[in-house]
């Protein structure tokens, strides 16, 4: 910046130079009005780069240098007759009016271009911080754009208590507002920092600490980054509402959750619940002469009844596990035809019954997901299949992939699903009615759909298929390496 001003005055000085020289050779060629103007016309141009100070320097010495060295007698601050004092008179006014005037047009104008210069800015920046959804984004929103205004990073620490915490990072940088507002840091290879408080609507969030490439003594930068600060007021609360908002929202749909699951748990569980409680009193009964038909017939209703309750447990608990989410570490490399095997074998253990036909791909098929919930969602989709179709034919189950994708469909013969059914099949608690006294809780294809998305990919249904019977559930899911490909990747 010193530099610049350095160079701004040397190529003033040059230009008045300039004029003085011109000014004195049309003297000298006997031409007064052309020297004034010529005078003028340099005082004018030092006006026009350097602004209104300048301009009325350059005037005040231009009224001395053609009074004493040019106007006569030179060399000396006099005036000898009327026809002197008239150009001399005329000059110095013209000089400070010209200077003044076109410095003061000068001054405003950059005042104009600066302001529209820093509303431009000021936009951009608030456009960019519009695209913040959350707090750890705000930082990121205007990475790209701040260096621009000498600004080489911004940390924006929120009031946690006494202490502020950094939202990006989740590191805490200082225990009380006095202290962090006071310290004086010293310059590092980031810069200086300048440190504001945040404060929104609701009252003060947090602080901003800018760091930049040079502080200036005027501090002219400051204003813009009081601006700045001020937008970034504005996201970080907007950023709080939408968190609190996600949270309401999450809490209804919970309490929602609850009461479904409270409704659902005391309808569907108080059967095996009757059950077991008839069947253990009556084997534990000395008043009741039971033969051993009788004995293994309650026997085997408790532990049939048993198995119910714990699929129901294991409903509940992968609805719970859906709801709060699948951490990535959960995930890994696995073959969805071994997945798809696995849960063949566990349905036809359930139902000895049950006949499969198949056609998997001669080739492994990796995907990334977590293997037992992916067993769990193919053997629910099966279950179902099994539950509404299973006794009018076989399940069928196809495999097929191609270049970046695998796609598995289970096929039913089963009467199909009525249209108005159909956009409810894979919600929560929804039972089929044609035949409802199979279903369970109404969880199995809801927790398909729950597990199939969290592994990017898609589950839809078809129903009924050709000749108005039968229905096919399809997921789809995207191909991998293989787990050694991916190890030497």
């Amino acid at each position: 910046m010193l530099s610049q001003t350095l160079l701004r005055v040397a190529v003033d000085c040059a230009i008045f130079l300039l004029a003085v020289g011109c000014t004195y050779a049309a003297q000298q060629a006997d031409r007064p009005i052309t020297a004034v103007l010529i005078f003028l016309t340099g005082v004018i141009l030092i006006a026009f780069r350097s602004g209104l100070s300048s301009a009325i320097v350059a005037a005040i010495a231009a009224s001395f240098v053609y009074n004493f060295f040019l106007s006569e007698p030179t060399f000396q601050f006099g005036i000898t007759s009327a026809d002197e004092a008239v150009p001399l008179i005329a000059f110095n006014i013209a000089a400070l009016f010209a200077g003044a005037l076109v410095g003061r047009l000068k001054d405003s104008a950059l005042k104009a271009y600066n302001a529209q210069s820093e509303t431009a800015f000021l936009l951009t920046v608030s456009d960019r911080l519009q695209s913040a959804v959350k707090l750890e984004d705000v930082e990121d929103a205007i990475r790209g754009i701040i260096p621009r205004q000498g600004v080489k990073t911004v940390e924006i620490f929120l009031a946690r208590g006494k202490a502020f915490v950094r939202p990006s990072t989740g590191e805490v940088e200082f225990d009380q507002l006095k202290p962090f507002m006071e310290a004086v840091e010293p310059e590092d290879k980031l810069g200086k920092p300048v440190f504001m408080e945040l404060t929104g609507a609701r009252g003060p969030l947090g602080l901003v600490k800018f760091r930049l490439a040079d502080l200036p003594a005027d501090r002219s930068l400051m204003p813009n980054l009081k601006s700045i600060a001020a937008l970034l007021a504005l996201a970080v609360e907007r950023c709080l509402l939408l968190e609190e908002a996600a949270e309401a929202k999450a809490a209804a749909r919970n309490e929602k959750l609850k009461d479904a699951l409270l409704s659902s748990v005391s309808h569907d569980l108080r059967t095996p619940v009757t059950v077991i409680q008839a069947a253990a009193g009556a084997l534990r009964s000395g008043q009741v002469s039971l033969g051993d038909d009788d004995r293994l017939r309650f026997l085997g209703s408790i532990l049939e009844q048993c198995a119910k309750l714990d699929r129901y447990t294991s409903e509940l608990l992968d609805v719970g596990q859906i709801q709060s989410g699948i951490a990535e570490d959960q995930f890994e490399i696995v073959d969805l035809t071994e997945i798809a095997r696995l849960a063949m074998k566990q349905a036809k253990a359930s139902h000895t019954s049950l006949k499969f036909e198949h056609n998997f791909s001669s080739e492994p098929a990796f995907v990334r997901a977590n293997g037992t919930m992916l067993e769990q969602a193919i053997y629910n989709v099966i279950d179902n299949a099994q539950k509404f179709g299973g006794q009018n034919g076989p399940v069928r189950v196809n495999l097929v992939r191609d270049e970046d994708r695998v796609t598995i469909s289970i096929t039913d013969s089963g009467p199909g699903i009525f249209e108005h059914e159909r956009p409810h099949v894979f919600t929560r608690f929804f039972k089929g009615g044609k035949d409802s006294s199979k279903s369970g809780m109404g969880l199995g294809l809801f927790i398909a759909k729950g597990f199939v998305e969290a592994f990017s990919g898609t589950i839809s249904m078809e129903s009924p298929l050709k000749g108005g019977n039968g229905t096919r559930v399809t997921i789809d899911l995207p191909l991998v390496q293989s787990p050694d490909a991916a190890a030497a990747a």
